[in-house]
């Protein structure tokens, strides 16, 4: 990809054709983007766990509906699911994540939370995270009960352009 994008510029100025202002603009996009970055993996969990409060808020703003849902994945490049006790399609890891959520209710610890999704042996080698925000109810007696887990996955390669942008 980053050969074609040289390949096209080269011929471009080899053939002495003057480009647009767009066409320019379109090339040092597509020289960004093919642009080495060097973060960490701290840097990028903790750009994800930042990325996932913001999106939530967003969607919690707009009432969690889900037409505002599916304008929030398209705007943002991320998937979202609300996953509830017991559900059938819910995956190893997300049936993991509300349990770890419904024993934490009992303890009163309810935080938000960012995991890797596709990690290897290697640590360093996932594809993408997932931001988790349970969905309580109060109860009568000061607990809480869970009801569900928003699940908002990001992809690995966005959160790095994200960073690299700013």
């Amino acid at each position: 990809m980053k050969k074609v994008h040289f390949l096209v510029l080269a011929i471009l100025v080899g053939c002495g054709g003057s480009l647009s202002d767009e066409q320019r603009k379109k090339i040092r996009e597509g020289l960004d983007e093919q642009k080495i970055v060097r973060l960490s993996d701290s840097e990028i969990v903790m750009s994800s766990m930042e990325r996932g409060r913001s999106i939530f808020e967003t969607m919690e703003s707009r009432g969690f509906v889900p037409e505002a849902i599916d304008s929030i994945e398209n705007q943002y490049r991320v998937r979202i699911k609300l996953i509830t006790p017991g559900s059938d399609d819910a995956l190893e890891v997300e049936n993991q994540l509300i349990e770890a959520y419904v024993v934490g209710a009992e303890t009163g610890s309810l935080p938000d939370n960012i995991q890797k999704l596709g990690v290897t042996d290697n640590q360093e080698q996932y594809d993408s995270l997932v931001y988790t925000k349970p969905q309580v109810t109060p109860l009568p007696d000061g607990a809480v009960k869970v009801e569900g887990i928003w699940n908002i996955y990001l992809a690995k390669k966005d959160v790095v352009r994200a960073i690299s942008a700013d």
